[in-house]
This record gives C-alpha cells, sequence and structure tokens, in this order.
C-alpha cells in the first residue's frame, strides 16, 4: 500500500517552488484512503494527558513522540499510539520519504526534526506569528478533522507580516489534507479563533538539515517541540 498520494502531491510541486515571498503548497487528499481511516479512528483521545499551552496569544494542546534528553525524536515505535501512527511515523521518518519532500520542495531537508500531536476546540487561537529558524526549515501541517464548514475559523492561516487581517491562504478542508510551508522571515501563519463546538485534529512536523558535526542547520538549538506551534 502506498501510504502517500504523492500524484497528488507533486502536482502542488511548481505551485510550492514559484510562491513568493513565502512558498507554500496545499495538498487535498494527501495520504492513502484506507490508511487515513486508520489513523482518524485511532488518533490520540482528548484528555489529561495533552500538554495545555495558554497564554496570550494561543489557546491548544499537543503530545509529542517519545524524545531523547536534547528533545529530539527518538526514531522507534511508541507504544502509546496505535500500530497504524507507527507505521505513519516510520514512513514519516525515512529516506524515502525525505527524498520524495525534496524532490517535491527543492529544499534539501535530511531528517525529521519535530512532530506533535495538535489539538484545539471552541476558543482555540493562534495568534499570527513567524519562527524564521532558517531558510531550510521545512514545516508540514496534516490535518484529521473531517465535515469542516467552509470559512469555519480554525485552519492554518499564512499572513501578510502578523497581521491577521491580511490572510493570504486558510485552509478549510481540514480532512486528508496537507499544508507545507518554507520557514523565513515572511512565513508568519496563525490559527483564527473557533467559535463553534467542533475539533481541530491535526499534526505537525519539521523537517531540516542535520549534521552529525554541526547538529542541525537551525542554530542555536533551539528546542522546537516547544517553541513551534500552531
Amino acid at each position: 500500500m502506498n501510504i502517500i498520494n504523492w500524484e497528488n502531491t507533486f502536482a502542488e510541486s511548481s505551485n510550492f517552488q514559484n510562491r513568493n515571498p513565502t512558498k507554500w503548497a496545499f495538498v487535498k487528499n494527501f495520504l492513502n484512503e484506507e490508511f487515513y481511516e486508520e489513523l482518524y479512528n485511532t488518533f490520540p483521545k482528548f484528555d489529561e494527558t495533552w500538554s495545555e499551552e495558554d497564554s496570550y496569544d494561543k489557546i491548544s494542546y499537543r503530545k509529542f513522540w517519545e524524545k531523547d534528553e536534547d528533545s529530539n525524536i527518538i526514531t522507534k515505535n511508541d507504544s502509546r499510539y496505535s500500530e497504524s501512527w507507527n507505521k505513519l511515523m516510520n514512513h514519516l521518518w525515512s529516506e524515502d520519504f525525505i527524498n520524495n519532500l525534496v524532490k517535491f520542495t527543492q529544499v534539501s531537508v535530511t531528517n525529521l526534526r519535530h512532530f506533535c500531536y495538535m489539538y484545539q476546540s471552541k476558543g482555540g487561537f493562534q495568534s499570527p506569528h513567524i519562527h524564521n529558524v532558517s531558510d531550510k526549515t521545512l514545516i508540514v501541517f496534516l490535518y484529521f478533522s473531517k465535515n469542516w464548514s467552509k470559512g469555519e475559523p480554525g485552519g492554518t492561516y499564512l499572513s501578510e507580516g502578523r497581521d491577521e487581517s491580511k490572510i493570504i491562504f486558510e485552509v478549510d478542508d481540514l480532512d486528508n489534507t496537507a499544508l507545507f510551508v518554507l520557514d523565513g522571515p515572511e512565513a508568519a501563519h496563525g490559527v483564527r479563533q473557533i467559535k463553534n463546538n467542533v475539533e481541530k485534529r491535526a499534526i505537525q512536523l519539521t523537517y531540516e538539515p542535520f549534521s552529525s558535526d554541526e547538529g542541525w542547520y537551525g542554530k542555536p538549538r533551539i528546542q522546537i517541540a516547544e517553541k513551534l506551534d500552531l
């Protein structure tokens, strides 16, 4: 079974590479439908084990893959999550997936640096912000929320600067879709406050070049697990 729908993804390659000043692309039907249903049905249930992030600029919750003392992902199965999620993660940090990611974006990433599950419900939001970690930091959001109404606040948006009134693009289909964003000084993004009784379920991945001598390309060695959030 092919996990990723690369035909749909590569169809957006030119859009990603030619957009300015922020490079981004949105892909529908990103995952194999049967496999997506398995992931959707076993997405971690929201409970007290989720980390709350409640501050002036955001209300959201996170869960993380097992990490080492330097907050790097441990590339092995995590028994807290389903077989399907372990299968997906083994693919997302694989050489095969990363090679296709580089082919799609022309961004020379080598490793998965960060992963988290994301959950938001009524009242949740994220003020527009810019990470600007490096010009080779690639952020990927995968969405797992069905029956999302068009125009419903809560999908990730891209904006001109830190100005929510200047939205360039906003995700309004959160059912088996993916948003790719190249980090940088113009990569502003956020989440409009959710007004209705809906649940936003998603994951966030960050890819970057890594060297055993130099470490991560985006220096200093910031703890991305705590800094990146949507």
